[in-house]
């Protein structure tokens, strides 16, 4: 299980390099604690409670390197919010379930996937054209406002973290206003639903907290 090779080699205390990607310090200690509390996670017996935590096993595959993630951002024109660069580079990628890795609801996806949140096909700059909602706006009909006409794409600037079920999805915000920051899909009138967690960081640690509580649920 690749966490757990990952928490035998401390990142903090020095600048993490894979490749010719750096981590401040600050964020290696974050990403530290995330791949301990993963890795107790993975170590608890029996099954998981959480609910979709079958699915991956609390498993990531192996971290991406940075020429494959540099290629990625180069070919998309974007920037990747600098902790969930550290986290696919570092901590793990992908994984063995058939939504992804070790994450909330039914796992992370790879970041191959990032187009499954979009109402329709993908181009070369959705991901480069800026989120159109901002949290803390509130809107009248924030899909017919933001994407009137029948080929506009409301999710442009984000790339799908997490199948929530039932249609619903989990999306990391990398281009726009909002950016670094993680929104549920949803057709609520007055906008998308931003979490309270600064970025993907906290989002993701908050699942973890929540699985070694005993939580059966994650909102």
């Amino acid at each position: 299980m690749w966490v757990g090779e990952l928490v035998a080699c401390s990142l903090i205390g020095h600048a993490v390099q894979n490749r010719r990607v750096t981590i401040d310090r600050e964020l290696a200690v974050r990403l530290d604690r995330v791949a301990a509390k993963l890795a107790t996670a993975a170590g608890r017996p029996g099954k998981p409670m959480m609910f979709g935590a079958t699915a991956h096993g609390f498993e990531l595959g192996p971290p991406l390197t940075d020429n494959e993630v540099t290629a990625f951002e180069r070919e998309h024109r974007i920037a990747l919010p600098e902790d969930y660069r550290g986290f696919i580079t570092t901590v793990g990628h992908g994984g063995p379930g058939r939504w992804g890795g070790a994450g909330p609801y039914y796992g992370l996806h790879s970041v191959q996937d990032w187009n499954m949140g979009l109402w329709g096909m993908s181009g070369a700059d959705t991901l480069a054209t800026p989120f159109p909602a901002e949290p803390g706006h509130v809107y009248q009909d924030w899909l017919f406002e933001v994407a009137p006409g029948d080929d506009d794409e409301p999710y442009t600037g984000t790339l799908t973290l997490s199948d929530q079920g039932c249609g619903y999805l989990s999306l990391l915000v990398v281009s726009g206003a909002a950016r670094g920051r993680v929104v549920d899909t949803g057709e609520a009138p007055t906008g998308p639903n931003f979490t309270p967690d600064a970025d993907f960081l906290g989002w993701y640690e908050r699942w973890l907290d929540a699985v070694l509580g005993g939580a059966t649920h994650f909102r």
